[in-house]
């Protein structure tokens, strides 16, 4: 009797036990799964493609003759990106290696997630924590900009590793000078990077102000002095470089920002944020955020700093900037933090309905496909090549996605493309040219790959790219279209059986003059 009664009392502790077990053993397996899938996404086929264009403006690429801070003050972007362009030329001064080249800015990207998991867990827990690291590890926007020679992934980094430190400073003895100290560091590496940094500035407030009312065994004065030195240093560091940078910046620099914001310089529609999110995120990814998201708001307590952290940004490049493209993604950040809440949420409720469990095992069910499939997507559009999305059409299952919008310009960053410039540079050598050709692709991609001059009328070979960056699928000039009506081209590259590039060899002159020539 006594043994019996004995065992009933252990009975309740062994399920808690064995509950608990198959709680943390998720937890470490989505651990395994947030790194395999972080280095997945993001190195693998990572030197698949060609230069894209605002990847060679990021290069250290400056005139003949001319400085570094001149080149650096005609630049409309932080220097970060362009002192990192600088190291990587000291080593491959061709920027020939395309792998290499995109290396840092990736390894850039991985730290950002190692660190915004523990960002988030030191103020909300592990168990949000990896969920939000996981919807930053397999949302597409954050994985293509990782995948290019861009300045985003030093932003994220510099401005995590901020709010990281201001963290630490307001819950660790050993933190609560030095993490205020390295917090202001690096939040002016990220402005130093983009003024995007300037956006974690609610969160950063919110932590500074736990960090204040915190240590009371610091005087009011020494607490204000342990802020004020830093903040002040960082400041000047910062006009020293940027207030002879505004003074100095060239107008179409200013035409460019201007364009932004007002969008007077635009023609025809632009892409929503949504429409921009989805390209990146196609199929599942919105209804996946805006459910989770809406259950986050349950628990608002929780989830205010993340949504402080989300209105600002969310507010001026929705509100004031006419066209915030992949800026979007200084409010995707937080917003990962609300989609990890919310998923805690729907755990919860369906825990209640079922019980623990039956609840865990189905928790652990829909969880596991929600970031397995959201995964699998992004590894389909970004890692695999056949076919090349958004440039080509793509199934996946049900759906079909990518193709031509003519509609909308499309931010590419970090997608496949292989157009064959080297090759096509190569091929050109061994021809005989007069020095001039023309394309349908932009000019700072054609500018980057070929030593010639760009120059329809008196090209020379013309470069026909499917698919271009430039958007342009056809070339309409009258020159262009009657010679390809006419002649085969000259040279055909190919991915896997689909046409990339043709290059033609054309008269040079005007259509008038090589019709009167009897081409």
């Amino acid at each position: 009797m006594r043994a019996t009664e004995s065992f009933g009392s252990i009975k309740p502790l062994l399920g808690g036990y064995i509950v608990a077990f198959r709680q943390n053993l998720g937890i470490k397996l989505l651990l395994i799964f947030l790194v395999f899938i972080t280095l997945w996404l993001r190195l693998i086929n990572l030197g698949y493609s060609d230069y894209q264009g605002d990847e060679i403006r990021a290069l250290w690429l400056p005139a003949s003759g001319q400085g570094a801070m001149s080149f650096l003050y005609t630049q409309s972007k932080g220097p970060m990106q362009y002192l990192v362009a600088y190291l990587i030329k000291a080593v491959d001064p061709t920027y020939a290696n395309q792998l290499f080249a995109r290396l840092p800015y990736t390894l850039a990207g991985i730290l950002t997630i190692y660190f915004f998991y523990q960002l988030v867990r030191t103020r909300f827990g592990s168990k949000i924590a990896i969920y939000a690291a996981v919807f930053m590890a397999c949302n597409g926007l954050f994985v293509g900009l990782m995948r290019v020679v861009q300045y985003q992934p030093f932003v994220m980094l510099f401005s995590v590793l901020a709010l990281y430190c201001f963290s630490l400073a307001s819950q660790r003895e050993s933190w609560k000078i030095r993490g205020i100290t390295l917090g202001f560091a690096f939040w002016t590496i990220a402005l130093f990077s983009h003024y995007d940094g300037i956006f974690i500035a609610p969160l950063a407030a919110y932590l500074l102000f736990l960090w204040f009312r915190r240590w009371e065994d610091l005087t009011a004065t020494a607490r204000w002095r342990v802020l004020i030195i830093p903040s002040i240093v960082c400041t000047l560091l910062l006009g020293a470089y940027f207030v002879p940078y505004v003074l100095s910046v060239p107008s179409g620099i200013q035409d460019y920002w201007i364009d932004r914001i007002t969008g007077e310089q635009e023609i025809g529609l632009l892409p929503s944020s949504i429409y921009t999110f989805q390209l990146y995120n196609p199929i599942l990814g919105l209804y996946v955020y805006a459910a989770l998201g809406v259950f986050s708001l349950i628990k608002i307590k929780i989830a205010l700093p993340a949504l402080a952290w989300l209105a600002l940004p969310w507010a001026f490049m929705e509100l004031i900037i006419h066209e915030p493209g992949t800026h979007i993604y200084t409010y995707l950040l937080p917003t990962a933090i609300l989609i990890g809440i919310g998923v805690t949420v729907l755990e919860e409720f369906v825990l209640r309905i079922n019980g623990k469990s039956l609840g865990i095992w189905l928790n652990t069910a829909w969880i596991s496909v929600m970031f397995v499939s959201l995964a699998a997507i992004s590894h389909l559009i970004f890692v695999d090549h056949t076919p090349e999305y958004p440039f080509e059409q793509r199934r996946i299952m049900f759906w079909t996605i990518g193709g031509r919008n003519e509609t909308y310009h499309q931010w590419n960053y970090g997608f496949p493309y292989y157009r064959h410039w080297e090759e096509i540079r190569d091929f050109l050598a061994t021809q005989e040219n007069n020095g001039y050709f023309a394309s349908n692709e932009k000019f700072s991609i054609t500018s980057f790959y070929l030593p010639y001059t760009n120059d329809l009328d008196r090209a020379g070979y013309y470069l026909y790219i499917h698919n271009p960056q430039s958007f342009r699928v056809r070339d309409l000039r009258g020159k262009v279209r009657y010679w390809r009506e006419r002649y085969p081209p000259d040279k055909i590259f190919e991915n896997q059986g689909r046409v990339a590039a043709e290059v033609y060899f054309i008269a040079p002159g005007t259509l008038q003059e090589i019709k009167k020539a009897g081409y």
